[in-house]
Order: C-alpha cells, then structure tokens, then sequence
C-alpha cells in the first residue's frame, strides 16, 4: 500500500474513470468532488490509450476520456461538473461551511474610526465568469480559479480591486485626458483609494506608463501631489483606503470552444474551459477606511468620503453592468443583474449611516446623493 493519495487512487484502465466519476469501486470513499476531480489528473501518465465502446482496442485518449468520455457517454470531468450536478451539490454544503465558520459574516464597522464605511450586496451573474487558476496541473488548461481550502470558485479581492481601479479609470480619467489639472487630481485620489500604481518605479512601465502616456502634461502635477502630500522627495508606496472581500459563487459548470480549420471549415481540438455560469449568485463587499483624511476638520472628513463613496459607486455601476470584470470581458463575460433583494443589501457609514438599504445600483446612487445634499 502506498501513503500517496495520487498514487494509491490513479488511474489505471478505463474502468477507473467511469468509477471515479460515480464514486463507486475503490473510490467509494473519494466523498469530496474536487478530490476526485483532481485525481483525473494521473490519465496523463497512461501510456496506451483505452479501448472504445466497441471494445476496439487503442482507440480512445485516456486524457480526452477523462475529459468529456467517449460520444454521448461523458464521465471524467464534464459529468462531475456538468453533467450530475456533483461538484454543485458540494457547493452548496462547503457555503454551509463558510458561514458557520463565519468567514462569509456581516462586517461591523462600529469600532471603526468616523468616516469608514461597508457596502455589501448580493450579486447574480447575467453572463458567465471566467478566471485562471493557478494549479500547476489540471485535467483540463482552462480551471476556474478555486479557493485552496473549500474548492469554491471565486473571485478574489486583488480581482475586485484591479477591476474596479480599471473601470474607474476609463470613467473618470479617459474623460479628462484633455485637462491636465482635473486629471493629475483625479489619478491622486485614485492612488488613495487603491493604493501605489503598478509600474511606478524609475522607468514608469505597466499601468502607470499608461497613464503617464494618457495625459503628459499631468505626469509631474500627479507627482508633486503625493510628494507634497506625504513630505517625501520621491514618490510614496502607499495602501490604499479600500480593503475588498473575496466572491463566493455558488455554482460552476463547463464550456466548449470548437475553433474551425479555415480551408476544411471543420474543428478538431476543442478547448474546454470551466466557468461560474449565468445565474450563479454571490455577495459582493468592499470597505473603505478614511485614514488619508485621519486630522482635519468633521465636516471636511465627511465631504471627502461621500464624494469618494460617489466615485465608486459610479465605477462599480460601470463594471459590474457595462465593462464586466471577467477574463474575457471585452466578449461580454462577467456582468450581473442589476437588481437584488433590498433587504440583503447594506450601506453603513460610522457618524452618517447606520443601514442603508438598495436594490438595484439607481436606488444606490440616489441614496449617495441624498446623503450629499444632508451635508
């Protein structure tokens, strides 16, 4: 008996997939999905490839079989997640999981300083997500990105930031290439709610060479701001303000592209890709802590965080219902439904707020400027 999992379970003959894939033989045991799943894997050190239904010898992919099967027979891979809803029954009972563990729980923000907020609501998706995963090996090239502990997919809080920070900058910065002064002052504000550019170093490259290229006449003002603001002779490394939870989808599923050969117009080497489907639903939260503004006067403190909670709300309207905030965004992928249950939903601002309630991103925003126009 070996003491390695991979080892002791791989795969051998065509058999094993077919039991695998049911959780039947010597893989009664195997309970959790991913395990199974990720013990597909081993069909890549067969050798001699399986026999068909036929029992025709040689003819069949171990690999391509634990994939999708052989015809309209599909075990391996796209029953587990497709086919018999297995992988989707689990997910259900490791969200169970999260929220008994209280990973998945409300956030207070009481014992937060003045000004910081949370802003939380439930989200479903009007068109698939697509991420990467970063297993080093996978039956398939294209796995969803996974949590490491449960095996949920999800979105991560660098995804979040990276997407939003994105978004804001085509609806805020694009606008004002043309105004060097609007733009240097809108990039600062941008650095304070998300931290230091990517590429801001000796040789700008990256996103901040971008941006430098956007506009040329606002490269040093947006400079001279942080050096002025933080009393440094170069360029601070700074965190940002917003701090963004991970997105737990509650669902997963597997997809097909088939690209065609130009001259036969016939497609040989499908590629498969796993994906967060339509309709998966998950809770999206951000929190935002004012320490930039941590001095001045209530009133000043209180301006600057409406008018930042104005900017971001206004971005993530744009990235979660126009821009998306998927792989593959610019075909559509990874925008929701812009409605959920009031009720779920929460705006809590420490001094200004105690529970805001919206239901769709309209309701939100008129809710922003009601809290502005109180000032």
């Amino acid at each position: 008996m070996s003491y390695d999992f991979y080892v002791e379970f791989r795969i051998q003959k065509k058999q094993d997939v077919d039991n695998l894939t049911q959780g039947s033989g010597r893989y009664t045991e195997t309970r959790d999905v991913l395990s199974r799943i990720m013990l597909l894997n081993t069909a890549f050190g067969i050798k001699e490839n399986f026999p068909n239904r036929r029992d025709r010898p040689n003819k069949i992919d171990p690999k391509v079989y634990a994939k999708v099967g052989e015809g309209d027979y599909s075990p391996g891979l796209k029953a587990l997640i497709h086919s018999n809803g297995n992988y989707n029954y689990q997910l259900r009972c490791k969200l169970s999981e999260l929220n008994l563990l209280g990973i998945n729980m409300p956030v207070e923000i009481s014992g937060l300083p003045e000004g910081s907020f949370i802003l939380e609501f439930p989200i479903t998706l009007k068109k698939p997500f697509i991420s990467r995963d970063d297993v080093p090996l996978y039956i398939i090239e294209n796995p969803v990105r996974k949590d490491k502990v449960f095996g949920i997919p999800f979105t991560s809080s660098m995804a979040w930031k990276g997407n939003l920070r994105w978004a804001m900058m085509k609806i805020h910065l694009e606008p004002k290439a043309n105004n060097p002064e609007e733009f240097a002052e809108k990039r600062y504000q941008h650095t304070l709610l998300f931290g230091t550019e990517k590429g801001m170093e000796e040789e700008a490259k990256g996103w901040t060479k971008y941006l430098d290229e956007l506009c040329r006449d606002a490269k040093e003002a947006y400079r001279s701001k942080l050096k002025e603001r933080f009393g440094r002779k170069e360029v601070p490394s700074l965190t940002g303000m917003l701090y963004f939870y991970p997105t737990f989808w509650d669902r997963i599923d597997m997809e097909v592209i088939n690209p065609h050969d130009r001259k036969t117009k016939t497609g040989k080497h499908p590629i498969y890709y796993e994906v967060v489907p339509a309709g998966a639903k998950g809770f999206f939260k951000v929190l935002y802590l004012p320490f930039y503004y941590f001095g001045k006067p209530l009133s000043e403190l209180k301006t600057k965080t409406i008018k930042d909670l104005e900017d971001i709300v206004g971005g993530l309207k744009a990235m979660m219902l126009t821009y998306g905030f998927s792989a593959k965004k610019s075909s559509g992928y990874g925008v929701i439904e812009d409605g959920w249950d009031q009720e779920t939903s929460r705006l809590a601002i420490n001094g200004i707020l105690d529970d805001g309630k919206f239901g769709n991103f309209n309701e939100l925003e008129n809710e922003v400027k009601r809290l502005k126009r109180n000032l």
